[in-house]
């Protein structure tokens, strides 16, 4: 009889020892998917610099060789930071610009002239 409480006893620390390794798995990879979906908002707005060549017609920006969308909220002002138009900026055109990720892709919210 003693045997079998033993055997009984044992087999319940497996379980939960089980039990435990199991829960503790789940919420390892939980808080790894956590982590790595928020570095990708925490990033939120990037702030940078360079070399407005073109806009297009279709609502996008060419900054350094590269294609951003425009917010349809995008505040844009010149070097005297007065409120402008876009297409009032003369290109080619050193800008300082804002843009942030989002479901449609790289979407510039902020653009000021930078002077000289």
């Amino acid at each position: 009889m003693r045997n079998n409480k033993m055997t009984l006893r044992k087999t319940d620390v497996c379980k939960r020892k089980k039990t435990i390794a199991m829960f503790l798995a789940v919420f390892i990879v939980l808080a790894l998917t956590l982590a790595a979906s928020s570095d990708v908002s925490a990033a939120g707005k990037v702030k940078a610099y360079g070399m407005l060549t073109s806009i297009e017609d279709d609502g996008t920006v060419i900054i350094d060789k590269i294609g951003y969308l425009v917010s349809p909220s995008v505040t844009i002002r010149n070097y005297r930071d007065e409120s402008i138009l876009l297409r009032d900026i003369s290109l080619p055109h050193n800008v300082y610009f804002e843009y942030e990720y989002r479901s449609e892709g790289f979407m510039i919210i902020l653009i000021e002239e930078v002077a000289g």
